[in-house]
């Protein structure tokens, strides 16, 4: 038996505005090197119990923290900061949180310095780090101008360069391209035998982790343990309840699932049956409406080269390639936020020049990666409130479509919490809640399931794709390519800055250069090769 490396007892966490605790009576203990997955609906505490881990909480909480958290027998709140993250070293979920210098070596550096580590001894330790996850070409660049997956390679380099017995990722492939996320999971496999650090990792998308975590904790939505053991055994015996919490279930599960098979249920793809038939996704019948975006001959530094592109009312555009590839630099670009060095982009057959601001934001609005780069109020129902009040509407019209909304997007509750303060699931749904509510004819939305769980994710592509068929233009920045499969119309693929691919997603599953740019295909085409490739029965298309 190896020794206990976390104790918690009786853990209940309560922030101040909000009147039901966050975690409520958590017990457990995690030993050394264990792979331990910790797993919830979002919103149900599970970024907080990383807080209370690894010291942060009750030192810099705004609320009350009962019970004991101990790490190597001893509790948290006797441990120095510094020698705190020796100990317990977390990556989380919107890496931009921890990061406090400018350049990518600085940064890693950082928490060295204030280790006391020797110069010579540093230098190798920031070297090796940031080999160790694929960014030693970046050592010198400034963190700014990384993409949200390059940013959490970084992220992870400056835990990995202190070395702590334990390792806590917070989401750590939500902003990862699929080929990215593919080497990453790869990446700890290796770094576990190395290194022999305990992990605990927080993940709604759990393909590609399971060969790696073999106990799970799940927490409810009134942050409770509702589970503590071995993951397969529960994933493949109550799948069901499992769903019903929100929680996202893999794909071969999940389908099991919708099309009533019993348990136990398959994990993998490649351990599911042939159906009795695949149903293409249906897609609406090819057509051109009218264009409402033209881009001709738009650079943007060093980073866009000769984009050009049209945008024609009413479709679902996504766009996906690999991280730094420039598809959120096009993104915004394209929604005037940021003007090219050269080239034109035009809405209704007028520049983006000619436009005022405020025309073009009831037009054209915008959800950015990271949810908190948008908001401007301090309360969740003024932030949602805030561009109905200042339209002229009428106080029990704009009252009525915010308490709709809020409810919609799963807010209601918190209506009087600040945006800060939610989780990064909730800020998420509430970015979406404060472009939706304004109906513009254009929405551009740059990773909108990030830290969504099953039932969120399900809610907001739901209430999109009711948006689209009233009529509004939809350009999505996504890495998942399920969404992909399921809702877009059309797909563009960026690579090293350039537009390479413009057409029907059946069309880019089809290519055989797919890892090339870094993409992989969508469960649904896996399933269908798979049992091609095991020479079982075709399918029947119905």
């Amino acid at each position: 038996m190896n020794q206990e490396v976390i104790r918690v007892e009786d853990l209940t966490l309560h922030y101040e505005e909000r009147q039901k605790p966050v975690l409520s009576r958590l017990n457990f203990c995690v030993e050394e090197g264990e792979n331990l997955l910790i797993l919830g609906p979002s919103g149900s505490g599970k970024s907080s119990l990383t807080h209370c881990l690894n010291g942060l909480y009750p030192r810099e909480l705004d609320g009350s923290m009962d019970g004991e958290v101990h790490v190597k027998g001893r509790r948290t709140d006797s441990y120095p900061a510094g020698e705190m993250a020796q100990n317990v070293g977390v990556v989380f979920q919107d890496p931009e949180t921890q990061f406090c210098m400018i350049t990518v070596e600085d940064e890693v550096a950082f928490g060295l310095e204030n280790l006391n580590t020797p110069y010579a001894s540093m230098v190798e330790k920031v070297d090796t780090a940031l080999r160790s996850v694929g960014m030693e070409d970046y050592k010198t660049a400034n963190i700014s101008e990384l993409s949200g997956g390059q940013k959490q390679k970084v992220a992870l380099a400056c835990i990995l360069a202190m070395e702590p017995e334990v390792l806590i990722l917070d989401e750590p492939t939500a902003n990862l391209d699929p080929v990215a996320r593919k080497e990453f999971i790869q990446l700890l496999k290796t770094l576990k035998k190395e290194l022999s650090f305990t992990l605990l990792v927080i993940e709604h998308k759990l393909e590609g982790w399971l060969d790696l975590l073999e106990r799970v904790l799940i927490i409810n939505g009134d942050g409770e343990l509702a589970y503590d053991g071995p993951l397969h055994d529960r994933l493949i015996t109550y799948a069901r309840e499992i769903h019903e919490m929100g929680i996202q279930l893999p794909y071969a599960t999940r389908t099991a699932l919708e099309r009533g098979w019993t348990p136990p249920y398959p994990l993998h793809i490649e351990e599911m049956p042939p159906p009795a038939s695949l149903q293409e996704n249906p897609r609406p019948a090819e057509h051109k409406n009218e264009e409402l975006l033209k881009v001709e001959n738009v650079h943007w530094k060093s980073i866009l080269r000769n984009i050009n592109v049209t945008f024609h009312e009413g479709e679902w555009v996504a766009i996906v390639g690999e991280n730094g590839s420039g598809k959120s630099s096009l993104s915004r670009i394209l929604a005037g936020i940021q003007s090219p060095s050269m080239g034109t982009v035009s809405l209704g057959g007028r520049s983006l020049k000619k436009w005022k601001e405020n025309d073009l934001r009831q037009e054209v609005g915008y959800v950015f990666q990271n949810p908190e780069h948008q908001f401007i109020a301090d309360a969740v129902y003024d932030e949602v409130a805030f561009s109905l009040q200042h339209a002229g509407m009428k106080e029990a019209e704009w009252t009525r479509i915010v308490e709709e909304i809020l409810k919609f997007c799963r807010l209601d509750g918190l209506e009087d919490q600040h945006p800060f303060l939610l989780s990064q699931g909730q800020k998420r749904r509430l970015s979406v809640a404060t472009m939706i509510i304004e109906d513009q004819r254009l929405l551009f939305l740059d990773e909108p399931t990030f830290g969504q769980d099953e039932k969120s994710t399900s809610d907001l592509m739901s209430l999109l794709k009711e948006n689209n068929e009233n009529g509004t233009t939809i350009v999505m920045i996504t890495h998942d390519m399920e969404l992909v499969d399921k809702y877009a119309t059309r797909v563009l693929v960026m690579n090293e800055g350039e537009l390479t691919f413009d057409d029907r997603p059946e069309r880019l599953w089809s290519r055989s250069d797919l890892a090339d740019h870094h993409l992989e295909l969508p469960p649904r085409e896996q399933w269908k090769r798979s049992v091609l490739k095991r020479k079982e029965p075709a399918y029947v298309s119905s």
